[in-house]
């Protein structure tokens, strides 16, 4: 392996953790033992991950968990007890892909044995071409099944191998890496029980956006929103504003809880020049002459702190389907106007074909075969097919998105000899929608997302906002190795959020969950840190990463 050891002399470890307050033990959640992504770059990393890696060797590794469990230990603590979300399970990941780690197998042991802990893993995947790494996750899956609690594989257009733009790596590839490693751990993923909190495949995938002038008026009394191809209409006269929805709170199956149920209105998608008066009118009339696509929906208004903006059916309807779209008004801190469509073409698709088969939306699907997967990505096409002179950025995106992203993970399981009962799982199979606003994904809402962890849309608001799931949770607490070198490393090598020191380092740091980041979303208070050194590192390029440890995608052998 071609890795530069550092090594530095300073006051023990034991003393240094001596000085930690009892949260950074019982609000423990990352202990991530690697910072920094062989496969770095992608465009939607939440973290904005490097694309070299620092991570402690076996032996400090070791050094560190043990001395982590006496201290806790000596003040009567457990680790990542005092947390309400996985309480006594650790995230062995934030910053890195942990599946590339390649003492993954000795932390494994240190987890069960020393630190008496679960751990929750996400990854996508890892090279199958790499024999280390493809023999020490076999020996996890084997010995340590019972020591998970949870293990998500991400599927994203963005990893480096599934875009093929690499040197050497290839789509095809990609596929037959994530088949591999599905293959490795279907004995864990069985045993947890498919579900999105267990044992799942997520699929993630990027905004479909346009950017245009968005018209907020009136006509003939009604109001009107245009953006691109999308025009709403009130379904009645009013001289009222459109009013402010706020969550509220999360209902027992922790859904948002609107203050206001939304405004009906009519959306038409059209593609069309004419006056937006006449276009109105032939809407009332039901005397539309170009090809259209008609619907009711409830409008909202939210906003957040780029300023106000609008969310047609911001949630899911009551058969499973989802169709929200946003508009976005240019603001002071929001340099763009234009409109986002979160549209999960991919569940849409499942719940129609299960439909015409005579299945609830949460029914399984056990006697599938590949004929109904085909069936999916035929479905799929139709439809971009009529939305080509409807609305061509949707036509595009299911074309050079979507479906070249489904047929992948078509493939992975296919060839990883999974029935195809699981693509119709809602188990297994997760369509999560357009990504986030976070770490690296900021510039691809182009200006629509003017402050980077905002959310923007209310399934976000939901999940990581004021009135959300991670609120709720409280802070947390993370421990990782931090960049080593001169404060000037470039942020494509070392990361976004990582500070970087002179000397092998340990970072504690108090987190706030809705954003991850070591400062109260709220009011941006700065949260504790600490920086613990007398460690070993190991310092890996990306181009010996590359040739160590390979990445998904990458066809040649290593």
């Amino acid at each position: 392996m071609t890795t530069a050891a550092i090594h530095t002399e300073t006051p023990p470890l034991r003393e240094q953790l001596r000085q930690l307050p009892d949260e950074a033990f019982t609000r423990l959640q990352y202990f991530a033992p690697e910072v920094g992504c062989v496969a770095g770059g992608c465009a939607m990393c939440s973290q904005g991950a490097g694309r070299e890696t620092w991570r402690l060797s076996r032996q400090g590794l070791i050094d560190v968990a043990t001395a982590l469990a006496d201290e806790a230990s000596r003040r009567g603590l457990r680790l990542a007890s005092g947390r309400i979300h996985r309480p006594g399970v650790l995230f062995p990941y934030l910053d890195n892909d942990i599946a590339s780690y390649p003492y993954l197998d000795t932390y494994c042991e240190l987890a069960r044995d020393v630190l008496d802990v679960k751990l929750r893993l996400s990854t996508i995947g890892f090279s199958s071409r790499a024999p280390r790494l493809t023999q020490m996750h076999t020996r996890i899956a084997a010995i340590f099944g019972d020591l998970f609690d949870g293990i998500r594989f991400s599927l994203t257009p963005y990893a480096a191998g599934y875009q093929g733009k690499a040197p050497g790596t290839s789509r095809d590839t990609y596929a037959t890496d994530l088949a591999h490693a599905l293959a490795v751990y279907r004995p864990v993923l069985d045993r947890l029980g498919h579900g999105p909190a267990t044992a799942a495949v997520e699929m993630r995938f990027p905004p479909l956006l346009g950017i245009h002038p968005l018209a907020d008026t009136r006509i003939d009394g009604r109001h009107v929103l245009a953006c691109g191809p999308h025009l709403f209409i009130a379904a009645q006269p009013t001289d009222q504003d459109l009013p402010e929805t706020r969550i509220t709170g999360l209902d027992q199956r922790t859904q948002p809880i609107y203050s206001h149920p939304g405004t009906p209105y009519l959306h038409i998608r059209a593609t069309s020049d004419r006056p937006l008066a006449d276009r109105i009118h032939d809407a009332l009339h039901g005397t539309t002459p170009e090809p259209h696509h008609l619907r009711e929906v409830h409008l909202h208004q939210f906003s957040n702190t780029d300023g106000r903006y609008y969310a047609a059916d911001p949630d899911f309807h009551p058969d499973g389907t989802f169709t929200a779209l946003h508009l976005y008004p240019a603001t002071d801190r929001r340099r763009a106007s234009g409109y986002t469509d979160a549209t999960r073409w991919f569940l849409n698709a499942i719940l129609a074909h299960k439909h015409d088969h005579g299945l609830a939306r949460r029914d399984p699907f056990p006697a599938a075969t590949g004929t109904d997967v085909d069936a999916i990505l035929g479905r799929l096409q139709t439809q971009a097919d009529n939305l080509t002179n409807l609305d061509q950025a949707a036509a595009h995106h299911l074309n050079h998105t979507v479906i070249p992203l489904i047929a992948t993970y078509a493939l992975a399981l296919e060839r990883a000899d999974y029935p195809a009962s699981t693509f119709f799982s809602r188990d297994f199979t997760v369509d999560t929608g357009q990504i986030v606003n976070q770490g690296r994904a900021q510039h691809l809402f182009r200006g629509l997302a003017g402050t980077n962890g905002e959310p923007m849309t209310p399934r976000e608001e939901r999940g990581f906002g004021q009135a959300s799931l991670s609120t709720i949770r409280g802070p947390i607490w993370r421990i990782t190795p931090v960049p080593q070198g001169p404060a000037t490393i470039p942020a494509a090598r070392a990361g976004r959020k990582n500070p970087t020191t002179p000397t092998p380092s340990l970072l504690v740091e108090e987190l706030d969950p809705c954003h991850l980041a070591p400062q109260l979303r709220s009011n941006g208070c700065q949260l504790r840190r600490y920086l613990l050194t007398g460690i070993t590192l190991e310092h890996t390029p990306r181009a010996s990463a590359f040739t160590d440890l390979g990445m998904p995608g990458r066809m040649s052998a290593v």
